[in-house]
């Protein structure tokens, strides 16, 4: 009997996440570019890193499936900001509005992403 991958874990899904992943760090680099002042981890590797762990952050809140889930996930995806960037609560907010707008911008181009 052979061991395959879950029924909800298919190849596409794989290579949808990965290409929402990369799109989505993408979008973080420039949002980090285009803030003022010079940020901890600003680079595409920490781009990349803020973009799996706000999909963690919104993942883990999704399946413990509490009320205001989404709500209280923002929050953590905020404070790892703040604490990943080295901004205050302010700068988070920026960058995550800013992030927002931009996935939004990419989402309207049919192009996937995490965030």
């Amino acid at each position: 009997m052979a061991v395959g991958l879950p029924a909800s874990l298919t190849l596409g899904r794989i290579i949808e996440f990965l290409i929402g992943w990369i799109v989505s760090g993408v979008i973080i680099y420039v949002v980090l570019k285009l803030y003022p002042g010079k940020q901890k981890m600003e680079s595409l590797w920490g781009a990349m890193l803020a973009a799996l762990i706000g999909e963690a952050i919104y993942t883990f809140f999704n399946i413990i499936g509490i009320p205001y889930g989404t709500i209280l996930a923002l929050f953590v995806w905020l404070y790892a900001i703040k604490k990943m960037f080295n901004v205050g609560w302010g700068g988070a907010i920026i960058i995550a509005v800013l992030v927002y707008v931009f996935s939004g911008i990419v989402s309207l181009l049919g192009i996937p992403h995490l965030l």
